[in-house]
């Protein structure tokens, strides 16, 4: 069974940029699950991918460059719990 690397991008968006960003994301295969929040981040969106270097590449290729987004933070899921 392989397994994936799941991690979280946290987002700070532009002002009047969040349906552009959220359009620009759902062209994105490993990302499972975009989320428009409150609070200190604009959107979360989980990316599902083969390995760290996919994830690189997606971040830095593709998530980096779309308009709108100021600044992001990435947290790699060490383990996922089921409640």
């Amino acid at each position: 069974m392989t397994e994936s690397i799941q991690s979280y991008i946290l987002m700070e968006i532009e002002i009047g940029m969040t349906d552009h960003v959220v359009d620009q994301l759902r062209h994105i295969e490993q990302a499972t699950r975009v989320a428009v929040t409150t609070g200190g981040y604009d959107i979360v969106v989980l990316l599902e991918t083969k390995d760290l270097e996919e994830l690189y590449e997606i971040t830095v290729n593709r998530i980096h460059k779309i308009s709108g987004i100021k600044e992001t933070t990435t947290a790699v899921v060490e383990k996922m719990i089921s409640v």
